[in-house]
């Protein structure tokens, strides 16, 4: 049974870590497009397509 718990810890931390990563990545992206800075420039560094970068600036009313 403590096994068990301790794997269920182990998962929800690196969700967590891992939803944390994702979503410092859409503030970057984020703040990227706020300075002017090109999709595709944009899409390269944070290693998204065009598609996910515009979709993230449409989101926070950046597009």
């Amino acid at each position: 049974m403590c096994e068990v718990i301790e794997r269920n810890r182990a998962e929800a931390r690196a969700e967590g870590r891992a939803e944390g990563r994702l979503e410092e990545r859409y503030e970057i992206v984020t703040d990227m497009l706020r300075d002017g800075m090109n999709i595709n420039t944009v899409a390269r560094i944070a290693k998204m397509t065009d598609e996910q970068v515009m979709a993230i600036g449409k989101k926070a009313a950046v597009l």
